[in-house]
């Protein structure tokens, strides 16, 4: 094949590849982006996590505490979804849908944990971690080919000095050699 046509027919397979990759490839910038900055301290990518302290009407509390009473105390907290009950010594603890109500049976005194979704995010980690599996491991396993042409017909999109016989494959070379120096430096 000429150079000339080989260098036509590797451009359109890039250009139309990348339309085609574009969608996919933001979910994973995205998704990897918030997944690298996890931190050890209970942050979890896809909610936000938040407390805050009342005081349950011990009205509400009687002795025989039951899925009933849960349920009175969680509307009183404008809380529904009940899901579970727990006791815990002195303190009772409410499970309803993203969250908990945990407070002390003789006080009243109250903490309540919720957490939110981030929505659009969580849903991008749910495909990055490919938590779906079945057919979407099948065009996850497309992508990473697809990714993998995109990186070959890069490297031939321009000629000349600019090109991969010029300084890309200094910049292709440096691209390299950074990952492996990264992992020598921390294995």
């Amino acid at each position: 094949m000429k150079a000339a046509k080989f260098r036509k027919w590797n451009n359109i397979i890039h250009r139309d590849l990348g339309y085609l990759i574009f969608g996919l490839t933001v979910i994973y910038a995205v998704s990897g982006f918030v997944l690298n900055h996890v931190k050890a301290d209970g942050w979890h990518p896809d909610y936000i996590f938040s407390s805050s302290e009342t005081k349950i009407d011990k009205k509400l509390i009687p002795d025989d505490f039951n899925d009933e009473s849960a349920k009175a105390v969680l509307s009183s907290i404008g809380e529904a979804n009940f899901k579970n009950l727990v006791f815990s010594g002195e303190d009772i603890i409410i499970y309803f849908k993203n969250g908990s109500v945990a407070f002390d049976r003789f006080t009243g005194e109250a903490s309540i944990e919720k957490k939110t979704p981030l929505y659009v995010i969580k849903e991008f980690n749910i495909l990055h971690y490919n938590n779906i599996k079945k057919l979407y491991t099948y065009l996850a396993d497309a992508y990473a080919v697809a990714l993998f042409i995109m990186a070959v017909t890069g490297l031939f999109v321009i000629k000349g000095k600019k090109g991969i016989t010029g300084r890309g494959k200094w910049l292709t070379a440096l691209g390299i050699l950074i990952p492996i120096l990264i992992l020598l430096f921390y294995i």
